[in-house]
């Protein structure tokens, strides 16, 4: 049959026109997109500290293979130094370890490591795209030659994966993923050669993460129909070479490796999380997953209609390469289920959409119907010579007849006769192969519209974790993916200044600390006793024992403890000892910080309590003046010890410790009791260990002045092991401080002289929290004021300060009218109502100089001091001081942590 011009010109035009359209449109948005792709990278990369969870346990490995240490030993007990958890195989570890010291070369003085590893995923992510790109070109290099103008569509398609939503938010950060995602694509590229050297990046893709299956699994089936010799070769070197290096760190870690890569690893699975993450997804790409089914079903049509001759079409090897990123797509959509596990998130959908993008690709890169060079292309009128199939046929029959099993439905599509409609017939001779990319382009530019925030508008957390939703949002608009990347680099910011503010706090320690953000430990160069959530797993699994870390928190042997939530995969066991035997000092930023209490000094004993137990020390607090004063809080410590190992009464009912006060006759005057240990540590859990147990006393208020003893005895159920032993002797003296505010909280006669100095009620405000003893000095807080007392004096924290580095998304604010005030010594002035609140408060004294400018904080004007935060809400004149000290401690409504 002979072929028209003047019946392909209108149909082809128009076509090629849309094609076009849509064509620019996507260019257009991927060009936008890449450069919010290259505004987010910078910003992370700028930033010198871990910026999620995961950065934080990377960060500590590589820092602890950069100072000498072994592989092995870094796979080793959890329990121990450096009480790590490594979830992945070392690739990453050894990648980001040695280019590090090329960057301490380079940009001596940076913060190298962290660096070091975000340039990694950066550079591994580019070339992902490269990758998905040239894995889109046909094979055949006169093909390519041949179809250049797909080839370039088929590039701003891939580049389109680094516009996708989860690959701008992984593409710098210290994550093992990408890199990866990218040796597994390196990997398949070397499979369709038929190369035996693919499985070298396949194995050490699986080597850097050993779920990105995708690679590996679509490698070997690929291959199996194509050339079943070369899968049997490839997968003997993926498992000679993954084998080898996985078997040598299990005998090397003295069989610690297990556990670390597979045990950590296996969490449960939830069918509700998995869910969840899935309709996040399709709520901003599901039209991306459309368009990899529609390119899929195009492959499938391409390879079934080159049997029936009726139109150009790929050669069968043309056809058979088209068909591995549709495998590579299922595996990879396989492992994105896997996002059910507890702990996982978006980062399991990275292969799935990797192998999406390349399904479009491949369509775009391979030639149409309607666009296939040919030797006629000048006379559309010339029939094409038949082509036989002995002819074009390639070696692979095996694979052909498993297509046509596959896509026998599609056969049925392509035989029926074109529809009845009022449009000219001919508009539709191209088919609708030639109309299928036109439309995956479209559904390609449609998933670019939409995104998901990074970053609160009104907290410095990610959005939606105290919002408790995240709805999806235009890319483009008034809170687009721009405003979001403005309010990233405001959170940065405040997150320099917190960040380094720890540093500073955990450095001084100079101890491995607690910590529910790994990171917090490891920028500071300390070791983190606890990686909360990869040790919790291991704790609740029966894997490893948390009692040597629980023993030190119950002897204060941890100095400080600090903590994004308290709660945030800690053991109950854990938060006990935090709320019973530390007390929060303060915050800083959104991370609170607990210190031990001060048990005072120590006085050897030895007392028997019965159930094998025996008290070896005894610690009891300072007063807060010359003796104890009526209501005061003391704190009396016992230290413990077993007598015996073996099980006693109080390993199989919580006993509970009973002191009592009494006068110096024996007359009972109070008793409190609370549960041996507070319950989190039985005697079987000592061994040969001293136990601390802290007991806090609030002596009555209208105790008269005397000589009082406190007594104990250890109660199981109902029966007392033993009579009460007398352990120490305390005087009261005449009522020093007062009971103040509506908690009634006792305020030592020091620290209530300097709330009367600080306005009292009206100045200083409620007290927040009893008077704690730390080392440096005792501690308490009201809403407005934090003082501590040393034992000579009494000082005011500067808590403008420490609440100035949290703040984010200030604005400058209009001078206000009136007198004005310069301080050289902070380079600040105060104006107007703020000179004039600052003066009524004590000025100078009690306030301290400005530290800002006056700032817009919403619709109110703040200005910082050094001690307090000067607020004028918007449309009034009044300005009023803010409650710092409730700010400071960080407790909404709730009760202070030390019981």
């Amino acid at each position: 049959m002979s072929r028209h011009p003047a019946s392909r010109s209108v149909p082809l035009s128009l076509m090629r026109f849309a094609r076009t359209l849509a064509l620019g449109a996507l260019t257009a948005l991927v060009g936008v997109h890449l450069v919010f792709f290259a505004i987010r990278a910078w910003h992370v990369l700028t930033f010198p500290y871990p910026l999620d969870y995961g950065e934080g346990p990377l960060l500590a490995q590589v820092n602890h293979l950069r100072s000498g240490a072994s592989l092995p030993h870094l796979y080793g007990d959890p329990a121990q130094p450096p009480y790590l958890v490594v979830n992945y195989p070392p690739v990453y570890l050894i990648v980001t370890s040695l280019v590090a010291p090329l960057l301490d070369w380079t940009l001596p003085g940076s913060a190298t490591t962290p660096l070091a590893g975000r340039l990694v995923t950066f550079c591994a992510t580019l070339i992902c795209a490269l990758l998905i790109w040239r894995l889109a070109l046909p094979p055949n290099l006169s093909m390519r030659r041949a179809t250049a103008g797909q080839s370039g569509t088929a590039l701003i398609v891939a580049l389109a994966f680094l516009a996708l939503p989860i690959v701008r938010e992984w593409s710098a950060l210290m994550r093992v993923d990408l890199l990866g995602v990218c040796l597994g694509l390196w990997g398949l590229l070397l499979t369709r050669r038929l190369s035996r050297l693919a499985a070298i990046p396949i194995a050490l893709s699986l080597l850097v993460k050993p779920s990105l299956i995708a690679a590996p699994a679509a490698a070997l089936v690929w291959l199996w129909f194509r050339d079943r010799r070369r899968a049997l070769e490839v997968a003997a070197g993926m498992v000679a070479l993954g084998g080898a290096a996985a078997g040598a760190l299990q005998v090397a870690s003295g069989g610690w490796f297990w556990l670390h890569v597979v045990s950590a690893n296996a969490n449960p699975w939830s069918p509700a999380l998995a869910e969840g993450f899935w309709q996040d997804q399709a709520a901003i790409l599901g039209s991306l997953w459309l368009g990899a089914a529609f390119a899929a079903a195009l492959i499938l049509m391409r390879g079934t209609r080159r049997k029936t001759h009726q139109s150009d079409v790929l050669p069968p090897s043309e056809t058979a390469h088209a068909l591995l990123p549709i495998v590579y797509t299922c595996f990879g959509a396989y492992v994105a289920f896997g996002v059910g596990k507890v702990g996982a998130y978006a980062n399991y959908f990275l292969e799935f959409y990797a192998g999406a993008i390349w399904l479009i690709a491949t369509v775009i890169a391979h030639p149409f119907d309607t666009d296939r060079p040919h030797s006629n292309a000048q006379d559309p009128s010339v029939q094409r010579p038949e082509r036989h199939d002995q002819q074009v046929e390639e070696p692979s029959p095996a694979l052909a007849s498993r297509i046509s099993m596959m896509i026998s439905w599609f056969k049925t599509l392509n035989a029926r006769p074109p529809v009845a409609t009022s449009l000219p017939v001919r508009a539709f001779q191209p088919g609708l192969e030639s109309w299928f990319p036109l439309l995956i382009l479209l559904l390609l530019a449609a998933a670019l519209i939409r995104y998901y925030p990074l970053w609160s508008e009104n907290y410095v957390k990610p959005y939606g974790l105290i919002e408790g939703d995240n709805p999806p949002r235009f890319a483009f608009g008034r809170y687009g993916v721009w405003r979001d990347l403005q309010r990233e680099e405001e959170v940065l910011a405040t997150l320099r200044r917190v960040n380094t503010a720890l540093v500073t706090d955990v450095r001084a320690v100079g101890q491995p600390i607690v910590t529910d953000i790994p990171g917090i430990a490891a920028q500071a160069g300390v070791l983190s006793r606890l990686q909360a959530f990869e040790h919790r797993q291991l704790y609740d699994a029966g894997l490893l024992d948390q009692r040597p870390l629980l023993r030190d928190m119950a002897n204060g042997r941890v100095p400080l403890v600090v903590l994004d939530y308290l709660g945030n995969w800690l053991t109950p066991d854990m938060i006990t000892l935090i709320t019973h035997r530390y007390a929060q000092e303060g915050s800083r930023g959104t991370f609170d910080l607990y210190r031990p209490v001060d048990p005072g000094q120590r006085r050897d004993v030895r007392i028997e309590t019965g159930a094998d137990i025996r008290i070896t020390a005894i610690f009891l607090t300072r007063p807060g003046g010359t003796r104890y004063a009526p209501g005061e809080r003391i704190a009396l410590t016992l230290e413990l010890n077993r007598n015996r190992d073996v099980a006693g009464v109080c390993d199989a009912v919580v006993c509970q410790v009973q002191v009592r006060l009494a006068t110096r006759d024996g007359a009972s005057v109070a008793a409190w009791e609370r549960p041996l240990v507070y319950g989190a540590l039985r005697p079987s859990d000592w061994h040969d260990a001293t136990i601390q147990h802290m007991h806090t006393l609030d002596l009555p208020f209208d105790l008269p002045p005397g000589l009082y003893r406190l007594d104990v005895a250890l109660r199981a159920n109902d029966d007392m092991l033993t009579p009460p032993h007398p352990v120490a002797l305390i005087e009261v003296g005449e009522p020093g401080g007062r009971l103040l505010g509506e908690r009634g909280y006792f305020v030592p006669a020091p620290l209530f002289d300097a709330w009367i100095d600080a306005g009292a009620y009206e100045g200083a405000g409620d007290p927040l929290m009893p008077a704690v003893p730390f080392t440096d000095g005792v501690l308490q807080c009201f809403a407005r004021v934090c003082f501590r007392f040393d034992g000579t004096g009494v000082t005011r924290l500067p808590l403008g300060e420490l609440l100035l580095i949290g703040e984010s998304g200030l604005r400058p604010a209009p001078p206000g009218p009136g007198p004005e005030q310069f301080f050289p010594e902070t380079g600040y002035t105060l104006r107007g109502a703020f000179m004039e609140a600052w003066e009524a408060n004590g000025g100078m004294s009690v306030l301290g100089p400005p530290i800002s400018n006056a700032m817009l904080r919403g619709a109110t004007r703040v200005q910082y001091t050094r001690y307090a935060r000067l607020e004028q809400p918007g449309g009034e004149t009044t300005v009023v001081l803010a409650n710092v000290g409730e700010e400071y401690l960080r407790l909404p409504g709730i009760p202070y942590r030390w019981r």
